[in-house]
Protein backbone atom coordinates (compact mmCIF):
# COMPACT_ATOMS: atom_id res chain seq x y z
CA UNK A 1 0.00 0.00 0.00
CA UNK A 2 1.46 3.33 1.06
CA UNK A 3 4.87 1.72 1.58
CA UNK A 4 5.16 1.66 -2.21
CA UNK A 5 4.46 5.37 -2.41
CA UNK A 6 6.94 6.03 0.36
CA UNK A 7 9.55 3.72 -1.10
CA UNK A 8 11.64 6.78 -1.93
CA UNK A 9 12.06 7.53 1.75
CA UNK A 10 11.98 4.11 3.37
CA UNK A 11 15.51 4.24 4.55
CA UNK A 12 17.84 1.36 5.18
CA UNK A 13 17.64 -0.84 8.16
CA UNK A 14 17.89 -4.46 8.70
CA UNK A 15 15.90 -7.60 8.98
CA UNK A 16 15.29 -8.84 12.52
CA UNK A 17 18.44 -7.16 13.96
CA UNK A 18 17.37 -3.69 12.79
CA UNK A 19 13.99 -2.02 13.12
CA UNK A 20 12.79 0.95 11.04
CA UNK A 21 10.03 3.40 11.87
CA UNK A 22 9.16 6.24 9.47
CA UNK A 23 6.95 9.21 10.28
CA UNK A 24 6.06 10.81 6.89
CA UNK A 25 4.74 14.08 8.27
CA UNK A 26 3.05 16.79 6.17
CA UNK A 27 6.01 19.18 5.93
CA UNK A 28 9.33 19.24 4.07
CA UNK A 29 10.93 16.55 6.27
CA UNK A 30 10.15 13.10 7.60
CA UNK A 31 11.13 11.37 10.83
CA UNK A 32 13.25 8.23 10.85
CA UNK A 33 14.08 5.93 13.78
CA UNK A 34 16.56 3.06 13.35
CA UNK A 35 17.21 0.56 16.15
CA UNK A 36 19.93 -2.09 16.01
CA UNK A 37 22.88 -3.65 17.83
CA UNK A 38 24.86 -1.16 19.89
CA UNK A 39 28.16 -3.05 19.34
CA UNK A 40 29.93 -0.83 21.84
CA UNK A 41 28.51 2.50 20.68
CA UNK A 42 26.94 4.79 23.26
CA UNK A 43 24.57 7.76 23.35
CA UNK A 44 25.32 11.09 21.71
CA UNK A 45 25.15 12.99 18.45
CA UNK A 46 25.29 10.73 15.39
CA UNK A 47 26.75 11.52 11.95
CA UNK A 48 26.78 9.07 9.09
CA UNK A 49 25.18 7.98 5.85
CA UNK A 50 22.72 5.54 4.34
CA UNK A 51 22.67 3.73 0.99
CA UNK A 52 20.24 1.19 -0.45
CA UNK A 53 20.38 -1.58 -3.03
CA UNK A 54 24.09 -1.15 -3.66
CA UNK A 55 23.81 2.50 -4.69
CA UNK A 56 27.05 4.46 -4.51
CA UNK A 57 25.02 7.56 -3.60
CA UNK A 58 24.44 8.03 0.11
CA UNK A 59 21.85 10.02 1.97
CA UNK A 60 23.24 11.98 4.94
CA UNK A 61 22.04 10.74 8.30
CA UNK A 62 22.36 13.04 11.31
CA UNK A 63 20.56 12.76 14.59
CA UNK A 64 20.64 11.57 18.17
CA UNK A 65 21.70 8.11 19.42
CA UNK A 66 20.27 6.59 22.59
CA UNK A 67 21.49 3.41 24.27
CA UNK A 68 18.79 0.97 25.37
CA UNK A 69 20.44 -2.07 26.85
CA UNK A 70 22.26 -3.85 24.04
CA UNK A 71 20.40 -1.84 21.41
CA UNK A 72 21.12 1.56 19.92
CA UNK A 73 18.31 3.84 18.77
CA UNK A 74 19.08 6.46 16.11
CA UNK A 75 16.47 9.19 15.61
CA UNK A 76 16.73 11.73 12.80
CA UNK A 77 14.68 14.28 10.89
CA UNK A 78 15.49 14.18 7.17
CA UNK A 79 14.48 16.62 4.42
CA UNK A 80 12.65 14.89 1.58
CA UNK A 81 15.00 16.77 -0.74
CA UNK A 82 17.93 14.72 0.64
CA UNK A 83 16.52 11.45 -0.73
CA UNK A 84 18.73 10.57 -3.74
CA UNK A 85 17.06 10.23 -7.13
CA UNK A 86 19.56 7.46 -7.91
CA UNK A 87 17.85 5.18 -5.39
CA UNK A 88 14.94 4.79 -7.78
CA UNK A 89 17.14 2.98 -10.29
CA UNK A 90 17.51 -0.08 -8.08
CA UNK A 91 14.08 -0.01 -6.48
CA UNK A 92 12.45 -3.39 -5.90
CA UNK A 93 8.80 -3.59 -4.76
CA UNK A 94 9.27 -6.37 -2.20
CA UNK A 95 12.74 -6.17 -0.65
CA UNK A 96 15.73 -3.88 -0.35
CA UNK A 97 19.37 -4.06 0.73
CA UNK A 98 20.78 -1.39 3.02
CA UNK A 99 23.98 -0.13 4.55
CA UNK A 100 24.13 2.30 7.47
CA UNK A 101 27.37 3.60 8.86
CA UNK A 102 28.59 6.49 10.96
CA UNK A 103 29.95 7.64 14.29
CA UNK A 104 28.40 8.63 17.57
CA UNK A 105 30.56 11.61 18.50
CA UNK A 106 32.95 10.42 21.19
CA UNK A 107 30.99 7.21 21.79
CA UNK A 108 31.89 4.71 19.07
CA UNK A 109 31.03 3.69 15.53
CA UNK A 110 27.90 2.15 13.99
CA UNK A 111 27.84 -0.21 11.00
CA UNK A 112 24.66 -2.05 10.02
CA UNK A 113 24.05 -3.85 6.72
CA UNK A 114 21.65 -6.45 5.40
CA UNK A 115 18.33 -6.81 3.60
CA UNK A 116 14.67 -6.72 4.58
CA UNK A 117 11.16 -6.48 3.21
CA UNK A 118 9.35 -3.19 2.77
CA UNK A 119 6.43 -4.77 4.63
CA UNK A 120 8.63 -4.96 7.74
CA UNK A 121 9.07 -1.19 7.80
CA UNK A 122 6.71 0.58 10.22
CA UNK A 123 5.01 3.79 9.07
CA UNK A 124 3.44 6.10 11.64
CA UNK A 125 -0.20 6.78 10.73
CA UNK A 126 0.09 4.70 7.56
CA UNK A 127 -3.58 4.99 6.61
CA UNK A 128 -3.50 8.78 6.86
CA UNK A 129 0.00 9.29 5.44
CA UNK A 130 -1.07 9.50 1.79
CA UNK A 131 -3.29 12.47 2.67
CA UNK A 132 -0.13 14.51 3.37
CA UNK A 133 0.66 14.35 -0.34
CA UNK A 134 -2.63 13.72 -2.17
CA UNK A 135 -5.92 15.47 -1.32
CA UNK A 136 -9.32 15.62 -2.98
CA UNK A 137 -9.68 19.26 -4.01
CA UNK A 138 -12.86 19.13 -6.09
CA UNK A 139 -15.52 16.66 -7.20
CA UNK A 140 -18.24 17.88 -9.54
CA UNK A 141 -20.83 16.71 -12.05
CA UNK A 142 -20.59 18.85 -15.20
CA UNK A 143 -23.22 17.30 -17.49
CA UNK A 144 -26.31 15.19 -16.87
CA UNK A 145 -28.53 13.81 -19.62
CA UNK A 146 -29.54 10.47 -21.05
CA UNK A 147 -26.98 10.88 -23.84
CA UNK A 148 -24.15 12.59 -21.99
CA UNK A 149 -23.37 12.49 -18.26
CA UNK A 150 -19.90 13.26 -16.94
CA UNK A 151 -17.87 15.15 -14.38
CA UNK A 152 -14.42 15.88 -13.06
CA UNK A 153 -12.47 15.37 -9.88
CA UNK A 154 -9.31 17.29 -9.08
CA UNK A 155 -6.61 15.97 -6.77
CA UNK A 156 -4.09 18.32 -5.19
CA UNK A 157 -0.79 16.41 -5.35
CA UNK A 158 2.47 17.35 -3.62
CA UNK A 159 5.90 16.08 -4.67
CA UNK A 160 8.27 16.75 -1.73
CA UNK A 161 11.33 15.28 -3.45
CA UNK A 162 14.11 17.04 -5.35
CA UNK A 163 13.36 15.11 -8.54
CA UNK A 164 10.24 14.84 -10.74
CA UNK A 165 7.75 12.01 -10.31
CA UNK A 166 5.83 10.56 -13.24
CA UNK A 167 2.25 9.44 -12.69
CA UNK A 168 1.98 7.08 -15.65
CA UNK A 169 -1.78 6.65 -15.35
CA UNK A 170 -4.76 6.85 -13.03
CA UNK A 171 -7.87 4.68 -12.91
CA UNK A 172 -10.81 5.31 -10.58
CA UNK A 173 -14.47 4.65 -9.80
CA UNK A 174 -17.10 7.06 -8.50
CA UNK A 175 -19.77 6.17 -5.93
CA UNK A 176 -22.81 8.14 -4.80
CA UNK A 177 -24.53 7.16 -1.55
CA UNK A 178 -22.52 3.92 -1.66
CA UNK A 179 -23.60 2.96 -5.20
CA UNK A 180 -21.14 2.89 -8.11
CA UNK A 181 -22.27 5.28 -10.82
CA UNK A 182 -19.26 5.65 -13.12
CA UNK A 183 -15.53 6.03 -13.43
CA UNK A 184 -12.67 6.94 -15.71
CA UNK A 185 -8.97 7.04 -16.44
CA UNK A 186 -6.40 9.84 -16.77
CA UNK A 187 -3.30 10.24 -18.90
CA UNK A 188 0.33 10.62 -17.86
CA UNK A 189 1.14 13.51 -15.54
CA UNK A 190 4.59 14.74 -14.50
CA UNK A 191 4.98 16.31 -11.06
CA UNK A 192 7.85 18.77 -10.94
CA UNK A 193 10.36 18.56 -8.09
CA UNK A 194 9.15 20.29 -4.94
CA UNK A 195 5.71 21.05 -6.42
CA UNK A 196 2.99 21.62 -3.82
CA UNK A 197 -0.73 20.99 -4.38
CA UNK A 198 -0.36 20.54 -8.13
CA UNK A 199 -3.82 19.99 -9.68
CA UNK A 200 -4.35 16.56 -11.23
CA UNK A 201 -7.59 16.43 -13.21
CA UNK A 202 -9.54 13.16 -13.26
CA UNK A 203 -12.45 13.20 -15.75
CA UNK A 204 -15.14 10.58 -15.30
CA UNK A 205 -18.19 9.26 -17.15
CA UNK A 206 -21.46 8.67 -15.35
CA UNK A 207 -24.19 6.14 -16.07
CA UNK A 208 -27.31 8.29 -16.14
CA UNK A 209 -29.69 5.65 -14.80
CA UNK A 210 -27.33 4.52 -12.04
CA UNK A 211 -26.79 8.11 -10.97
CA UNK A 212 -30.51 8.90 -10.67
CA UNK A 213 -31.13 5.68 -8.74
CA UNK A 214 -28.29 6.48 -6.32
CA UNK A 215 -29.28 10.16 -5.94
CA UNK A 216 -32.83 9.31 -4.92
CA UNK A 217 -36.23 10.78 -5.71
CA UNK A 218 -35.74 13.86 -3.52
CA UNK A 219 -32.57 14.99 -5.30
CA UNK A 220 -32.62 18.16 -7.43
CA UNK A 221 -29.93 19.50 -9.75
CA UNK A 222 -27.61 21.77 -7.78
CA UNK A 223 -27.78 19.80 -4.54
CA UNK A 224 -24.58 18.15 -3.26
CA UNK A 225 -24.45 14.39 -2.81
CA UNK A 226 -22.35 12.18 -0.55
CA UNK A 227 -19.79 10.55 -2.80
CA UNK A 228 -16.59 8.56 -2.85
CA UNK A 229 -13.72 8.36 -5.34
CA UNK A 230 -11.48 5.29 -5.25
CA UNK A 231 -8.80 3.94 -7.53
CA UNK A 232 -5.04 3.96 -8.01
CA UNK A 233 -2.27 6.22 -9.24
CA UNK A 234 0.44 4.35 -11.12
CA UNK A 235 3.96 5.70 -10.61
CA UNK A 236 6.55 5.06 -13.29
CA UNK A 237 9.97 4.15 -11.89
CA UNK A 238 13.13 3.11 -13.76
CA UNK A 239 12.62 -0.46 -12.53
CA UNK A 240 8.92 -0.63 -13.44
CA UNK A 241 5.53 0.73 -12.43
CA UNK A 242 3.99 0.80 -8.96
CA UNK A 243 0.27 1.30 -8.22
CA UNK A 244 -0.70 3.49 -5.25
CA UNK A 245 -4.31 2.91 -4.17
CA UNK A 246 -6.41 5.85 -2.93
CA UNK A 247 -9.89 6.41 -1.55
CA UNK A 248 -11.53 9.76 -0.83
CA UNK A 249 -14.92 10.62 0.63
CA UNK A 250 -16.56 13.97 -0.03
CA UNK A 251 -19.47 15.79 -1.64
CA UNK A 252 -20.28 15.62 -5.33
CA UNK A 253 -21.27 19.07 -6.53
CA UNK A 254 -23.98 19.06 -9.21
CA UNK A 255 -24.51 22.73 -9.98
CA UNK A 256 -22.18 22.37 -12.97
CA UNK A 257 -24.66 19.94 -14.53
CA UNK A 258 -27.10 22.84 -14.72
CA UNK A 259 -24.71 25.63 -15.70
CA UNK A 260 -22.21 23.60 -17.72
CA UNK A 261 -19.40 25.31 -15.80
CA UNK A 262 -16.74 23.44 -13.87
CA UNK A 263 -15.60 25.18 -10.70
CA UNK A 264 -11.82 25.10 -10.47
CA UNK A 265 -10.66 24.37 -6.90
CA UNK A 266 -9.21 27.20 -4.81
CA UNK A 267 -9.47 29.68 -7.63
CA UNK A 268 -7.13 27.74 -9.95
CA UNK A 269 -7.32 28.78 -13.59
CA UNK A 270 -5.24 26.01 -15.15
CA UNK A 271 -5.31 22.25 -14.90
CA UNK A 272 -2.31 21.69 -17.14
CA UNK A 273 -0.74 18.22 -16.71
CA UNK A 274 2.70 19.81 -16.24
Amino acid sequence: MLRWALAFLLLPSAAPPVEIVIDPGPGSSFGLVLTGRAAGAGPGEFRGGVSVNGSTVEMPLRGRAERRGERLRLAATIPYADVPKEWLNGFRPDTFDYRIHGDVIGAGAVSWAGSMRWSDVSIVGEREALSHFVKLASLELTALSVKHSEGRAVLAVTNPFAFPITIAAAEYRLHVNGEEIGGGAAREHILRAGRKNAPLELPFRVDHGSFLAAAGFDWAVGADLEAGLSGALTLRLPAGEVAIPFEFLGLLGTDGARSGVFSHPDGATSLSPH
